[in-house]
This record gives C-alpha cells, structure tokens and sequence, in this order.
C-alpha cells in the first residue's frame, strides 16, 4: 500500500466514524486550520499529509496509525490486557465488561455477532450459583491464583461484590441485541469443569456440585424459553419485559472458537479470545470486514433456533438436558 492509499483509507475509516450529515471535507478543514479546498486535495490523497496532520487526525478520531501502516503488509494490529495483571486485576476485568457492553447497548442500533465454542458466559452470570462457579474456576485453575489453591469450592462462600458485578453485566448483556452461533458441543466444556471438580475433590459438598447441576437445568429451560419468545428477559419474569432481541443459531458440524463482531455508531470491531479467559480486539476495517463476512457464512449454514424452527430448537435443548443429567450421575 502506497502512501497516498494509506491517507485515502485514513479518510475512509474518518467518514465511517462521522455522522451522516456532517460534511469529512469541513471537519477536516476546521480540525486542522486549512481551508476545505486544501482538506478536498489531502482526502483525495493529492496532498500528503505531514506528521503532525495524522497524528491529529488519528488521535482525534480514535484511529491507529500502526494499524493503517500494518495493513500495507497485511498486518493488523491487535490491542488487550491480560486478566490478573498487576495492571488489571480480577474485579476491574469483571467492570470493564459490562463498561465495554454498556457501550455497545447504548449505541444507535449496534451489532453483537458471538461465534461462542461455550454458551457465552453473560448467560451463565444470571443464576447466582452459576456465576459463583466460574468467578472460582477461573482464578483457581486457569488464573492459578495462589489463594485459591488450597481452597475447595462452597456456595456459602460468596463474594456478594463480585456478584452483583455479575448480575450487572448480565442486565447490560439483556438489553444489548444479539445474535449467538453455538455448536453441538456447547455446554461440554463447562460439564467436563463441573466433573474435574467432582474427581478431584474440589467441592466442598456433594450437595454443592448438585446445586450447580440444579442451575445449569434452570439455565438450560430459560435459554430455551429466550429462544423460543426471540427475546432476553430475567428469568421469573414474563418475555413481553425483554428488550434485547436474542436470535440463536446451531451449527451441529462446526469446530467453533469464541470470536465477537460488533458494531457501535459506525465503528467496527473484533474480540478473539485466547488463554481461556483473555481476549484481544482490532478495528482493523480489513480484518472486521472478513470476519463479518465469516459470521454471515456460518450462519447460513447453522439453523435458526429462535422464533422459529420449533422442533430442531426441542430437540437441540433436550439433548442439553440429557447430558446434563448423564454427567451428573
């Protein structure tokens, strides 16, 4: 990618960014002190722009000058935190999501495409038990935290602070409209952490692991219950109090990963996660266009489950039942 092409798509992501009705050319003329004849010759790319002028503009509108040079050979440019840092504790990860999904939901129409290898843990974040869980499974075994080493697992202990973070981020995730893909294998990771725990001896009580079996089934009837309505409510309440259309897809051959699209006032962007509970995102306009056109593939090769397809969506959730009960025994 030639200089000149870098400006042009500078100024392409620039009008992706700006209101339909405000004009880039008098933006751009006002933000750097030129009249808008010589903002008209550097959006066409017959100006250069000097370094100081893209470092305006980039940081102006939130834009990576990295990310538009990288792009010329096929780079892109990633950014994220590792959860546990000294930098990023446990509990401010846990406000930066539901900070990240307010964001999202409180966007013009905004966009929220989940390829998810697990049901997407927001869901999960609505039952108590359920939440409790994985806030220790996740500082225990994959955050290998050295408090919780020796520690075994009990519903008595709860963190009610951590909690309520939960539950916040599950009412942000509620309003927010979303379109899921999962697999056949979907709960089978969050099973096969359940069953490790029962051998090794982590829970405290047998009565504990129950209870969170218990939950999963409650979780498992009310996604069921989401799908069917194409709508997220609380559960115990009536589907006519959801807000956040929920459109649910299956694809019964696919190897999934947890991969997020968005869109938010005219912005792009994707989250991959890795080392089970970190995630990287880019708004790399390349990489955010692929995988957008990634999602609309598999989906139209996953059946729609929600509003629709009552009998594939009967039989997807029994089959969940149905393992759910087989791993318990």
């Amino acid at each position: 990618m030639t200089p000149t092409e870098i400006q042009q798509n500078l100024f392409r992501q620039v009008k992706d960014r700006l209101p339909k009705h405000v004009s880039m050319p008098e933006e751009i003329a006002s933000l750097l002190g030129i009249s808008a004849d010589s903002a008209y010759r550097r959006i066409r790319g017959e100006k250069p722009m000097d370094l100081g002028e893209l470092a305006l503009v980039c940081s102006t509108y939130k834009l990576s000058l990295d990310a538009l040079v990288a792009q010329s050979s096929g780079q892109y440019i990633f950014n994220g935190r590792f959860v546990g840092a000294p930098d990023h504790a446990f509990g401010t990860w846990l406000a930066g999501m539901n900070a990240q999904l307010e964001q999202l939901a409180a966007a013009p129409n905004p966009v929220f495409v989940f390829r998810a290898e697990d049901i997407p843990t927001f869901h999960y974040f609505q039952f108590p038990e359920l939440a409790q869980f994985k806030l220790f499974f996740w500082r225990r075994t994959i955050l290998d935290m050295p408090d919780f080493q020796q520690r075994r697992f009990a519903l008595a202990d709860a963190e009610p602070d951590l909690l309520a973070l939960t539950q916040k981020t599950h009412r942000t995730y509620m309003r927010l409209p979303t379109t899921e893909i999962w697999n056949a294998d979907s709960l089978n990771a969050f099973l096969r952490q359940l069953g490790f725990y029962r051998d090794a001896g982590i829970f405290q009580t047998e009565s504990d692991a129950q209870a969170i079996y218990d939950a999963l089934l409650r979780l498992i009837d009310h996604l069921q219950a989401e799908a069917e309505a194409g709508v997220k409510f609380l559960v115990g309440e009536p589907a006519t109090t959801g807000s956040g259309r929920f459109a649910l897809y299956v694809n019964e051959v696919m190897q999934g990963d947890n991969m997020i699209y968005a869109e938010a006032g005219g912005a792009r962007m994707v989250f991959l996660n890795h080392s089970a509970i970190n995630y990287v995102a880019t708004m790399d306009p390349v990489f955010c266009e692929y995988a957008r056109m990634s999602m609309d593939t598999i989906m139209r090769r996953s059946n729609l489950i929600s509003g629709t397809g009552e009998r594939e969506r009967a039989r997807f959730f029994r089959a969940l039942r149905e393992e759910v009960d087989r791993r318990r025994r």
